[in-house]
């Protein structure tokens, strides 16, 4: 029960600070490169989708039961591509549409799908043998960097 109540406890972070960002601004960025950024994140996070399949992953940072551990395409590099699009289509908008307020609702959401990420790892560890050796060959969020 505690663990379900963590597990939606982040989400209602993440959710609020998508929703915080989304509120306080429009959401296309209105420059070239901040537009390149906002699209690649929102195509990283429709091929970790379609990768992953849609009843496949929950929103929770709980394993499905009966779900499946995906290793291949994306998830061959990054274990969490979903939280970094978020991110990435996130960040020129905070940019570029700068405020205090915005910035903070970002590394709200930063430091919230950090931990979502080691809180779920855990998870899946429990639920996948394999996935100590997955965590091996892949990196978390940022391919050489974290």
């Amino acid at each position: 029960m505690k663990t379900k109540v963590v597990a939606y406890i982040f989400v209602f972070v993440q959710f609020s600070m998508l929703a915080l960002i989304l509120a306080t601004g429009p959401w296309l960025s209105p420059s070239p490169v901040g537009l390149l950024v906002e699209l690649a994140g929102l195509l990283v996070g429709v091929v970790a989708i379609m990768q992953m399949q849609v009843g496949n992953f929950n929103v929770a940072p709980l394993p499905k039961q009966g779900g499946r551990l995906v290793t291949s395409g994306i998830y061959a590099v990054i274990r969490h591509p979903m939280y970094l699009a978020q991110l990435m289509a996130m960040l020129p908008l905070v940019t570029e549409y700068y405020s205090p307020f915005r910035l903070s609702a970002w590394i709200i959401l930063l430091i919230n799908l950090i931990f979502k990420q080691l809180f779920e790892e855990k998870q899946l560890i429990n639920q996948y043998p394999d996935y100590e050796i997955y965590k091996q060959k892949s990196w978390r969020m940022i391919p050489f960097i974290f």
